[in-house]
């Protein structure tokens, strides 16, 4: 048994091995069957523990960290994004902070009300490809921030250390808006692990149409990453958008992560081996 986040990953193992193997493809079954054995084909969404997210998100040291971070950057009254991501190429950071640059020229009147915290945790730092982009983000955030900023408030907030669970699960929490951005990603736990955070139902996801995720999270606010007005346009609907419609999509958002959470996928692959046996 072979498992994929997507179908669509399934379908291109399938027509790869078609094309580069001699075998035969039962298209019905979703199986590779070579030299008498067979191999089936199937996707098996990874998910989070939605409720062991939910009962950190509502623990008194999340709400007295959250507390400290609204002291901490003055958050009273402003809209709060977050971006939570390995420092990566694939996952959009830099067309992120262009989308939010075009925002806050496109929409002035934001100026000085929206604060993005911007967690990009280290990864692989020793690859030359890493450390790129990790310059690019870095130049990018201090060009917005020298470009929109005053001596009272600065639009990006970045975090580039690990962070605490209790400050991501805080920061999930206190988030209007949480963007997902990624050029490519098999499913993208990120969204999922918001998503669950969200005990009070609130909140908006922006996530990219190019991860897997986007397939079952079709409540959240689809973007294209490489769109950058169009993804400007989407900030901005996120901030605009009325409470009866946050709630609603994120209760919908909600109900999906909750009923195919880590568990349940763990189960749906083991189930699987046992019935092709």
């Amino acid at each position: 048994l072979l498992g994929f986040h997507v179908p669509s990953f399934c379908d291109n193992f399938l027509d790869t091995v078609r094309n580069t193997m001699e075998v035969r493809i039962d298209p019905e079954r979703s199986a590779i069957i070579r030299q008498g054995r067979m191999t089936l084909v199937q996707p098996f969404p990874i998910s989070v523990d939605f409720d062991g997210l939910a009962r950190e998100a509502e623990s008194a040291m999340v709400a007295d960290e959250m507390t400290a971070l609204r002291q901490e950057h003055a958050l009273e009254g402003k809209y709060v994004g977050i971006g939570m991501d390995r420092m990566d190429y694939t996952k959009g950071i830099p067309q992120r902070l262009q989308a939010l640059d075009r925002f806050l020229e496109d929409s002035p009147q934001y100026q000085g009300r929206v604060l993005f915290f911007q967690a990009a945790m280290p990864s692989r730092t020793e690859i030359e490809s890493y450390q790129d982009i990790g310059r690019q983000v870095e130049s990018l955030m201090s060009n917005i921030n020298r470009k929109y900023g005053t001596g009272a408030w600065q639009p990006v907030v970045p975090l580039t250390r690990q962070l605490s669970p209790v400050t991501l699960s805080a920061l999930r929490r206190l988030a209007h808006f949480c963007v997902v951005s990624s050029l490519h990603d098999g499913m993208n736990l990120v969204a999922k692990e918001f998503v669950s955070s969200r005990v009070d139902n609130d909140g908006v996801l922006l996530l990219s149409k190019f991860t897997g995720a986007a397939r079952e999270l079709v409540d959240a606010l689809l973007i294209n990453p490489y769109d950058v007005t169009g993804f400007a346009d989407a900030i901005h609907e996120a901030i605009r958008m009325p409470a009866e419609i946050r709630s609603k999509r994120m209760i919908n958002m909600r109900k999906k992560v909750e009923d195919n959470n880590i568990y349940r996928w763990a189960a749906s692959v083991i189930t699987d081996i046992i019935q092709f046996e």
